[in-house]
Order: C-alpha cells, then structure tokens, then sequence
C-alpha cells in the first residue's frame, strides 16, 4: 500500500515536472495513527502534530481562538515602530496604513473570522498611530498604547 503512495508521488513528479521534497515534508496524523514515525522514515520526512502551520496559517487551531491573532498584532506592533510619517499628508498617513497594515490580517481572514475585539484591537492601533502622527509625537503612542492596555 505505502508502495502504491511512493508511487504515485513519483508519477506526479514525472507529469508535472514539479519535485515532491520529502525531506522538507512532514507527515502530520489525524486521530490515532500507529507506526506514524515508521512511515515517516518510510517516506524521508519529518513527523509533525497539530496545531501546525502551513503558509503562515494555523492549522488545527481553533477559528474561534485570540491566540490565533496574537502574531498579526504583533507585526501591526512592530510595522509601526519603524514607521515614519513625517512628510506625508493625512490622506496619505491614511491609505499607507491601510495598505500596509492591513495585509496580514486579510490574509488570516481567509481562513478564519477576527474577533471583534482583536478588529478594535486593531482600528484602535491604527487611530493612534493617526492622531500620534498629525500632531508630530512620534513614538510617544506605543507607551500611551500600553498604558491603555494595562488599564482594560
């Protein structure tokens, strides 16, 4: 059987022209596989578990999960700590971190629905980030940010 499987993987290697690599594979078990680490050896590649990634998404986590965020409000975090708006107009500070900010979580709302409260989480970032900019405090929002987390 597992020959059947090895060989459908070099047939689809033969009509694709595309090569599987096994050795950055993982064989992830769904529900209770026995032998799951001979098959690994079996086929070259690792033995992995969920909740697993693939593509930057969780998998096997659960949709309704915050957790699941934490990753996209820390690259909002980190974006704006670097980001410097000095010259641009207010439209402009506007549609750059729209753009911009607003990548990773689409990309993560493919696959699940945000939280209401991590969608403020994350507008309230972005306002600050706004108001912090039109009046030239640059910096100062990451502390009041805190503050405002520490408080709820």
């Amino acid at each position: 059987m597992l020959g059947y499987l090895k060989c459908i993987l070099l047939v689809f290697e033969a009509m694709s022209g595309l090569r599987v690599n096994l050795s950055k594979s993982a064989l992830i078990p769904i529900g209770e596989v026995p032998n799951v680490n001979a098959l690994a050896h079996f086929f070259g590649c690792a033995v992995d578990y969920l909740p697993s990634s693939y593509l930057g998404l969780p998998l096997g986590a659960s949709y309704k999960s915050k957790a699941v965020w934490d990753p996209v409000v820390e690259k909002f975090h980190k974006r704006l700590a670097r980001w410097k708006a000095k010259l641009l107009s207010r439209g402009g500070r506007a549609t750059l971190l729209k753009s911009t900010l607003w990548s990773p979580p689409i990309y993560l709302m493919s696959l699940f629905i945000v939280p209401a409260s991590i969608a403020n989480q994350l507008e309230e970032i972005m306002r600050m980030k706004m108001v912090m900019a039109s009046i030239g405090s640059i910096g100062m929002e990451s502390s009041i940010l805190n503050k405002r987390e520490d408080l709820a």
